[in-house]
C-alpha cells in the first residue's frame, strides 16, 4: 500500500497533496469544491515569482480572487507581511484554506463573493489584487473585467493575473491591454515542476 504524499514546501509555503490524509479527511466532513478548487494551480507560482522580483509594501492589503486553498495569499502574508482576504465564489473552498493558513501560522480572511459583486467600497479598501488560474470559462470574462473596471476605479493601485494562456483568459488581456495599456508578460516555472504561461499586469494610473 502506497504511504499518503508528503506535505509540500514549495516557495516557502507549506502545502498538502490533495490526497494527502488530512485534506481527504477534511474533505469526508465537509462538501468538496464545487469550482475547480481541489489543489493549488500553477499560475498561483507565477504570481509568487513575479511579486519576489516587483515585492509590494509591507503590510499592504491584498485580495486574492479566486483564492481557492490560499496558497498565494498565505505567500503574500509570509514574506511581505500583507493584509489578505481571499474571495472566492465556492464556499467549500475556506475549510482548506483554514487548513493551510492554520499549517502556514497565519491569518488570512475569507469572503464568499462573485467578482461582479464585490461591492466599490470594499474594494476601496484594497491596494492590490492578485489571482491565479481564475479565467477559464468564456462566461468569466466579463465578471472579471467588471472587476477590473471597478477596482481600478475605486483606487487599487495593481492587479496581477496569471494563467497558462486559455483562450478566454487571453481575450481578457488584450480587453484591458486595449482600455487600461496593461501588460502582457510571458514567464515560466522550473519548480515545483516547469510550466509555461502570462501574466496580465494592471497599473492603476488614475
Amino acid at each position: 500500500m502506497k504511504s499518503a504524499p508528503e506535505m509540500q514546501n514549495v516557495r516557502g509555503v507549506k502545502i498538502y497533496p490533495p490526497k494527502h490524509k488530512r485534506v481527504l479527511k477534511l474533505l469526508a466532513n465537509e462538501s468538496a469544491p464545487e469550482i475547480h478548487g481541489d489543489k493549488v494551480w500553477y499560475s498561483s507560482y507565477f504570481i509568487m515569482d513575479y511579486l519576489d522580483a516587483k515585492p509590494p509594501q509591507p503590510k499592504t492589503r491584498v485580495l486574492d480572487i479566486g483564492c481557492g486553498w490560499g496558497a498565494l495569499g498565505i505567500y503574500c502574508v509570509k514574506q511581505f507581511q500583507s493584509k489578505v482576504t481571499g474571495v472566492d465564489a465556492d464556499k467549500h473552498v475556506f475549510p482548506l484554506l483554514d487548513l493551510h493558513a492554520k499549517l502556514n501560522n497565519v491569518n488570512i480572511a475569507g469572503k464568499v463573493s462573485k467578482y461582479e459583486d464585490l461591492k466599490p467600497e470594499f474594494l476601496a479598501k484594497q491596494q492590490l489584487i492578485v489571482g491565479g488560474d481564475i479565467c477559464f470559462w468564456d462566461e468569466l470574462v466579463d465578471p472579471l473585467h467588471t472587476l477590473i473596471k471597478n477596482a481600478l476605479a475605486a483606487g487599487v493601485e495593481r492587479i496581477v493575473i496569471a494563467d497558462p494562456g486559455r483562450p478566454p483568459f487571453l481575450r481578457l488581456a488584450r480587453r484591458c491591454r486595449r482600455l487600461y495599456k496593461a501588460k502582457i508578460k510571458k514567464v515560466n516555472i522550473s519548480a515545483p515542476r516547469r510550466h509555461d504561461g502570462y501574466l496580465l499586469i494592471i497599473e492603476n494610473t488614475n
